[in-house]
């Protein structure tokens, strides 16, 4: 019996001990901590940016992986980037949110090259990205980053406010026929009772790289003539009071969303994230707008609708922990599985073809009109600058000098020459 007994139990410690190696390796084959199934992203508010969640969350389904997030805040981002990568930092992925750091990233060599993936790509997916994907291209014929989102630059516009006033919707607009539409849908004598015709926000690159593209020039190579009829409609426009002033904007540090949502602008130039935001807003009760879209205002001699929008990527660090599953992430969230998600939530993606755009105008509460669909996909949809190394720094300037314009602490003739000085001394 001792013997029988003692068989008995070592083969019942035997089995016990199968039992517990079979579950562990079955554990670790599914925990999405494990360090082969981890990467850290870092984003600029993760919250606020409903972007980077839908694309975690896909990823992280189809992928059985955990994407930790290093959340940063927007005005901080870059700063905090750059200090980041400068102290070796492990992040496996950085959201791209500026093209001039990307650039300073990339040439640092602090980024992985990606560029093997556009190698692999079918005509029918380089079709899909346009000339979204070479705008990360740098100077060295290399990518490393990838576009996941391509911005849009429209007029929103309110629909009940244009009703109340008896006025037509904005449709081709011309920038002549766009300040007397702002006049005419101004309204109230105090400031707390008034409604203004348009909001201009304080991103410089609303004056400038419209400009730049709407008259085929370029904002890195220092000549800066082309922006003076610009300036010019901007400068009226706050000064006749058919747009809040800069200098308010600037001091109270109003935010677009506040201004459109509270009905306080009957128009607004902005870019195409702002969708997003408006149909969860109106999902959720806290927004309660009738709004549309229509193509930004146009020069009057131009044949076609011509907008710029900037694009947002991903990059792998090229001190990542996991560069492999980064890699991975960055490729899902930059083409047709990554765009499929982000359609389904309003953001206009880089990679684009008729599935996405379907996709896209599907979703409640999204305007179905053709001018909303022209104003999403113009004639050209060009960019805020190029992949350049000098990008930081020219933009840098072209901001603070925008800043003295709009104020009026300086006359547009004598920015536009402090723009062309400075900036000779950074080419």
């Amino acid at each position: 019996m001792g013997k029988k007994k003692l068989s008995f139990l070592a083969i019942m410690a035997l089995c016990l001990l199968f039992v517990t190696t079979g579950c562990s390796k079955g554990e670790k084959a599914k925990d999405k901590t494990s360090d082969n199934n981890e990467i850290s992203l870092a984003v600029w508010g993760y919250d606020q940016n409903t972007e980077f969640k839908a694309l975690v969350e896909s990823f992280e389904d189809k992928h059985d992986a955990k994407v930790k997030i290093v959340d940063i805040d927007p005005g901080a981002y870059e700063n905090k980037i750059t200090t980041l990568l400068a102290s070796g930092d492990k992040t496996d992925v950085l959201a791209m949110k500026d093209v001039g750091s990307y650039v300073n990233y990339a040439n640092k060599k602090q980024l992985l090259d990606l560029s093997t993936y556009s190698d692999k790509l079918s005509e029918e997916d380089i079709k899909s990205y346009g000339e979204n994907l070479e705008s990360y291209r740098t100077e060295d014929g290399k990518l490393y980053a990838l576009p996941f989102r391509k911005d849009t630059y429209v007029l929103f516009y309110n629909k009940k406010l244009f009703d109340k006033a008896g006025v037509s919707y904005p449709e081709k607009l011309t920038w002549e026929s766009y300040q007397e539409m702002a006049k005419k849908m101004t309204s109230g004598s105090n400031e707390a009772e008034k409604v203004y015709g348009g909001y201009h926000h304080k991103w410089f690159p609303i004056v400038q790289a419209t400009a730049a593209n709407q008259t085929n020039n370029d904002l890195l190579k220092g000549k800066y003539g082309f922006l003076k009829d610009y300036y010019n409609i901007f400068l009226n426009m706050q000064n006749e009071g058919s747009v809040m002033d800069y200098a308010t904007i600037k001091t109270t540090n109003t935010t677009y969303s506040s201004v459109f949502e509270t009905e306080k602008a009957a128009t607004m130039i902005m870019g195409s994230f702002y969708i997003s935001s408006l149909l969860k807003g109106t999902e959720a009760g806290t927004v309660d707008l009738d709004w549309g879209m229509a193509p930004i205002p146009q020069r009057k001699d131009s044949n076609e609708v011509i907008t710029y929008g900037g694009p947002a990527g991903m990059a792998v660090n090229k001190n990542a922990a996991n560069a492999k599953l980064a890699r991975k992430f960055v490729e899902f969230c930059s083409g047709k599985e990554g765009a499929k998600v982000l359609s389904e939530i309003g953001i206009t993606t880089a990679y684009q073809n008729e599935e996405i755009l379907e996709t896209l105008f599907s979703i409640p509460g999204m305007p179905q009109d053709e001018m909303s669909k022209q104003a999403l996909y113009p004639d050209k949809n060009g960019f805020e600058h190029a992949a350049n190394a000098s990008a930081a720094e020219i933009t840098k300037v072209l901001g603070e000098e925008h800043d003295l314009i709009m104020v009026e602490d300086v006359s547009l003739d004598k920015g536009i020459s402090n723009m062309e000085s400075r900036i000779k001394g950074i080419k």
